[in-house]
């Protein structure tokens, strides 16, 4: 289904770039994404967002920074909420749809978590997330404040992909770096149900699923000897 490649279950995680799609153009121009295709689309969209609240009728410039703050705030929740209830979503195992869908959406990263060409979203999956939000935040905010809160929204989505890329290809020096990746190496081997921040553990926090476990603790060397077994 969604002509995918044939992608057998994987008793644990793998090194590697597997196959997703039996159509050479389908993978080549909608598997693959590199962190800096997230820049150079995003942000331009982000800071334009932004840039054209100062041109309304009746915008502060004041109101319209708060507004774009709120935005970066506000996706740090969105973000939890994607990854715990939609890229964590259980599939029925006698839908081949569910299935599919699941492996496509995040089930591929857990499977080959190093893999450096499935670590961001693809840009059209981001547009029709964006498409999806966009009026309801009209609703909310009216057509003055809107884009700068989407601006905001889009800038926090930046931070979270490349944050995300980071944790998996970076050797973090400093201790807040290594304490997060640590954090997200353990949800993908060990606790793939809890710890659902990738930017933030503050939602975590909140609905309790940063848990005081064995792993709390873990030293950068047990962290590493973690990743290493996968």
């Amino acid at each position: 289904m969604f002509g995918l490649a044939p992608h057998p279950p994987l008793q644990r995680p793998s090194r590697g770039s597997p196959r997703m799609f039996k159509s050479d153009w389908v993978e080549k121009y909608f598997s693959r994404v590199k962190w800096w295709h997230v820049v150079a689309i995003w942000v331009p969209v982000a800071l334009g967002s932004l840039a054209l609240t100062f041109r309304k009728p009746g915008a502060g410039a004041v109101a319209a920074l708060g507004h774009f703050a709120l935005g970066l705030f506000v996706w740090t929740l969105l973000e939890y909420v994607l990854h715990r209830f939609l890229f964590h979503f259980k599939p029925d195992p006698q839908s081949e749809f569910q299935v599919d869908a699941m492996w496509l959406i995040h089930g591929v990263h857990h499977d080959y978590p190093s893999d450096p060409d499935r670590l961001v979203m693809p840009p059209f999956a981001t547009f029709v997330v964006a498409a999806l939000l966009w009026t309801p935040i009209l609703w909310v905010f009216g057509p003055v404040y809107n884009s700068a809160f989407f601006g905001g929204l889009v800038l926090g989505y930046v931070g979270y992909d490349l944050t995300h890329y980071w944790l998996h290809h970076a050797v973090p020096t400093s201790g807040l770096g290594k304490w997060m990746r640590k954090y997200h190496m353990v949800h993908h081997f060990s606790t793939p149900e809890l710890r659902y921040g990738i930017s933030s553990p503050l939602w975590d926090l909140v609905f309790r699923t940063y848990p005081k476990d064995r792993w709390a603790g873990l030293s950068d060397q047990k962290a590493a000897e973690l990743e290493a077994e996968h």
